[in-house]
């Protein structure tokens, strides 16, 4: 069991509700000396404890010890973004946008496609699952090893299945800038 989450929500409660332990003790029929060592991580609480703590604070058991929630961990700065040229593919500059965790399991990759250029086949990587890009700027074309194509334009999204072969074509004099959305990490 993590004390430190327990200690963690008891201050921040009592905190936020602008109580004292003595209050808090009140409450919740815990002795305010059994909370004080809670508070300062040191304790060894009994379930029922436990229990009191989460009727007094009105929240489950397990919430106890979960690590809340802090939006700054969950935003990926533009001023962090760094990015990564690929020497066998010098065309295209990759951004990861997104950082792979236990619970998000893909990956957003903005991609910039330089003008008059084409990748080889497969230019991500072979796809274990489906993929998608969606173009931020200007026009390009998708072309599948059969010789079939399509033309994406800003705005436009594709999702690219795992058996599908293609390669990318930008005939432009612009940049492209597209979004890559998979579930694997790597470039091949």
């Amino acid at each position: 069991m993590e004390i430190i989450q327990l200690s963690n929500r008891l201050v921040e409660y009592r905190k936020s509700n602008n109580m004292t332990i003595k209050e808090f003790s009140e409450l919740s029929g815990i002795s305010t000396a059994l909370l004080s060592q809670l508070e300062r991580g040191v304790g060894n609480p009994s379930l029922s404890v436990l229990n009191a703590i989460s009727e007094t604070m009105n929240t489950s058991l397990s919430s106890l010890f979960e690590e809340p929630v802090v939006l700054e961990n969950l935003v990926r700065r533009s001023d962090g973004l760094s990015t990564i040229v690929y020497p066998c593919r010098d065309n295209l500059e990759f951004q990861l946008l997104t950082t792979r965790t236990a619970t998000l399991n893909i990956n957003l990759v903005r991609i910039v496609f330089h003008a008059h250029s084409e990748t080889s086949y497969q230019p991500l990587g072979k796809n274990i699952s489906d993929d998608v890009i969606h173009i931020e700027k200007g026009s390009l074309t998708v072309q599948t090893d059969d010789g079939k194509s399509i033309l994406l334009k800003k705005g436009d999204t594709m999702r690219i299945p795992p058996d599908l072969r293609y390669k990318f074509k930008n005939i432009s004099v612009h940049n492209v800038v597209m979004i890559f959305a998979t579930n694997k990490l790597e470039v091949r």
